[in-house]
């Protein structure tokens, strides 16, 4: 009787222990913060730049033709964000007047642009965006020019 040769030569076991070990390896060194969803695929187990950062959720809006003025287009934009806006007794009082402007036409489409973009945009140059991050507030504060900047461009001319 003769002896049954293998199939597998010496270098051919060598390969398929080696890949077999670096699996092994891979698997038992996983980060904690990777999931394997697949045979050939990873998840990273962190929350995005988005959900850590609600304001730079990239937004793409056509406001509807109801809403008319400032105040209902930031309030629309606001709407599921997690923000929300300062309650207007709280408020500088220049932001009732800025809310009752009249949407431009050409802010009816908004994006694509970051949720803050879309804020300052429709607020204007006059005005700037204060972020709350505790409580997730928004406001509006008029921005004022310092008299001594305005004496200095009067002694520049």
């Amino acid at each position: 009787m003769t002896p049954i040769k293998p199939e597998f030569t010496r270098a051919t076991l060598l390969a398929i222990s080696g890949l077999l070990a670096s699996s092994f390896a891979l698997c038992n060194n996983a980060s904690a913060d990777v999931l394997q969803v697949g045979r050939y695929q990873t998840v990273r187990l962190q929350p995005t730049e988005e959900q850590r950062e609600l304001l730079t959720n990239i937004i793409e809006v056509e406001l509807e033709p109801d809403i008319t003025t400032i105040g209902e287009a930031i309030g629309k934009l606001l709407d599921g964000s997690g923000y929300r806006l300062l309650s207007a007794k709280l408020a500088e009082p220049y932001r009732t007047s800025l809310f009752a402007m009249p949407l431009p036409e050409v802010q009816r489409t908004l994006g694509p642009m970051s949720l803050q973009q879309a804020l300052e945009l429709l607020s204007g140059p006059a005005f700037e965006l204060v972020i709350e991050p505790v409580y997730r507030l928004v406001s509006f504060e008029l921005i004022t020019i310092d008299d001594t900047s305005e004496h200095d461009v009067g002694a520049n001319e």
